[in-house]
């Protein structure tokens, strides 16, 4: 082949593989609040620990929201 690479050769982040900040970003975020959630509903008996994952799905949601309108 000849010419530039098409992928980039200077990554150096093993994040990427599993979270990358890109177009989806955004949808990941939510997904990790729908997450947090389901297991809030799931340990409902458990105050401290539905508080806890329901505060931090409320978060995630924001913060998805708010990354959501900062891409557009």
């Amino acid at each position: 082949m000849s010419g530039p690479p098409t992928v980039p050769t200077d990554y150096t982040s093993r994040l990427d593989v599993i979270v990358s900040y890109g177009p989806a970003f955004p949808w990941e975020v939510f997904a990790l609040a729908c997450a947090l959630l389901f297991v809030a509903f799931l340990v409902r008996r458990v105050p401290w620990a539905r508080w806890m994952l329901t505060v931090g799905g409320v978060l995630a949601l924001i913060g998805s929201g708010v990354l959501w309108a900062a891409m557009r």
